[in-house]
């Protein structure tokens, strides 16, 4: 199994060819391109290793970053890992993708629903307004997870 740098400097990798095959499909749209690349980088900190029980490599990156923020980014993924079992399901790709993705949207609904009596405005509705951007940034974390798993040495976590 890769180490946490291994997994960055293969996200690094990758991160400018999303970019690139983005550039192309989207008929060089560069919000487009830009939220792609975003998306591969964000495996960085997004990373299938969330599942584990102890400290991981983008907790330690947000900690050094900033402490505060660094401790909440631990605590908001506590859950997570507690859920699932590491390299297992969260690390087979789509499917870890898509389950970072949902517990993310989950604690964004929380926000808003804790949020509402103070904020004017509906948080639910810019997801609506969004979809493909928010689609586009999952498909470059997809990307990033599928590195993740090669790099891995392609094991499903079954």
């Amino acid at each position: 199994m890769a180490s946490g740098r291994t997994h960055i400097t293969g996200t690094l990798v990758l991160t400018p060819i999303t970019a690139m095959a983005t550039w192309q499909l989207a008929d060089g749209n560069p919000v487009l391109t830009a939220l792609s690349a975003l998306g591969c980088l964000s495996g960085v900190l997004i990373s299938p290793d969330l599942d584990m029980a102890g400290r991981t490599i983008s907790e330690s990156i947000v900690l050094r970053w900033n402490i505060l923020l660094g401790r909440l980014w631990v605590l908001l993924w506590l859950p997570y890992a507690l859920i699932h079992k590491h390299r297992g399901l969260s690390h087979v790709p789509i499917f870890g993708t898509m389950s970072r993705i949902l517990y993310i949207a989950l604690c964004y609904v929380g926000l808003h629903y804790f949020l509402q009596p103070y904020y004017p405005f509906d948080l639910l509705v810019w997801p609506q307004l969004y979809w493909l951007e928010i689609l586009v940034f999952a498909t470059g974390l997809a990307i990033s997870d599928l590195g993740h798993w090669a790099l891995d040495g392609c094991k499903l976590g079954f």
